[in-house]
């Protein structure tokens, strides 16, 4: 639409406002960084991202890659940033899955499955994220049994050093199966996941589902009770009715909020460093930092992989909107 001369003289001030308030913000940002190169250069402290190709010389208790004192930061910084991405899917799909089973159940006709529904939602989404994270650490973990007394479940071992999976190893003879078996007071072979990457999968799926299923169930309630109806009368279950008819037209409602709510997740994700877990904030934000002390880019890349990661899991989930909105049209 196009703008009356009078509208612009009204709106010229606000405009005039914004700019200058824009650029204050801009001259108070270049004054802050050029005063932190001034002292760092009066200190004789180096900066940029050189360091980044600096041998590390520490270990990280779980890595996706292979990784040890004599790789770079530049390594560690991946290594780090894996594990939190770990984290971000295993709780996505748990807590998705959890969200949905409960947000079902808050709407079931059967009293007991409602009211136990409800009290999932009231009692873990009011129970503060990092002292559920403690519980599941501190005092869940510490009940699992020493590696000597696993527990084995075909393949794979449970203890209190974690929970192992046999993995695919390429040797000359072909692809092998490295299967986890106890050996002495430690685990050999296989893949292990942390006791703090259980923890903190536990205590952030809890807690995520808590909310997602509030959203799940305004999603399900905004779906015409005439579809459930329409479905009876052709002969679908309750389950598959559930599943084929008024998920696919929930989820066209829940998406967009669910999306905020798996980047709180995401960003959730940092308290990892409470409890040791090798996530972006212990190791970037923690060890590469004071063994650096570049500190300002440290923390300036701690901030640009949490908001790489918040931006892609919104693209990912507009994307799946998207989609599943073009579906429903044709």
């Amino acid at each position: 639409m196009k703008m009356t001369r009078a509208v612009l003289v009204e709106r010229l001030p606000g405009y005039a406002a914004q700019m200058l308030l824009l650029a204050l913000v801009a001259w108070l940002a270049w004054r802050g960084f050029s005063n932190f190169l001034g002292n760092a250069r009066a200190l004789g402290v180096t900066t940029g991202y050189g360091f980044l190709r600096g041998e590390a010389g520490f270990e990280i208790a779980q890595a996706l890659i292979a990784f040890g004192p004599a790789s770079s930061y530049r390594d560690a910084v991946i290594v780090a940033t894996l594990n939190t991405l770990l984290v971000v899917g295993l709780c996505s799909v748990f807590s998705t899955l959890i969200g949905l089973g409960i947000a079902f159940g808050r709407l079931a006709p059967h009293p007991l499955l409602r009211g136990v529904s409800t009290a999932y939602v009231e009692i873990f989404r009011n129970i503060p994220l990092l002292l559920q994270i403690f519980f599941w650490y501190f005092s869940a973990m510490a009940l699992l049994p020493a590696v000597g007394d696993s527990l084995h479940f075909g393949g794979v071992l449970l203890n209190n050093r974690g929970l192992y999976f046999p993995r695919l190893l390429m040797t000359a003879a072909g692809w092998t199966l490295d299967i986890p078996h106890a050996d002495g007071f430690n685990v050999a072979g296989g893949f292990a996941l942390l006791p703090e990457l259980m923890a903190l999968t536990l205590g952030l799926s809890i807690y995520n589902s808590a909310f997602l299923a509030e959203i799940f169930r305004a999603g399900i309630l905004s779906v015409p009770k005439g579809q459930a109806e329409a479905a009876a009368t052709v002969g679908l279950s309750g389950i598959r009715c559930a599943v084929l008819v008024t998920l696919p037209q929930a989820l066209r409602v829940a998406l967009p909020p669910a999306a905020g709510q798996y980047q709180t997740l995401a960003k959730a994700s940092s308290l990892a460093a409470a409890i040791g877990y090798p996530d972006i904030m212990q190791i970037v934000g923690g060890t590469v930092l004071s063994q650096t002390s570049q500190a300002l880019e440290a923390m300036a890349l701690v901030v640009v992989l949490y908001v790489a990661i918040n931006f892609a899991i919104g693209l990912a989930v507009n994307l799946a909107n998207r989609r599943l909105l073009r579906t429903q049209v044709h």
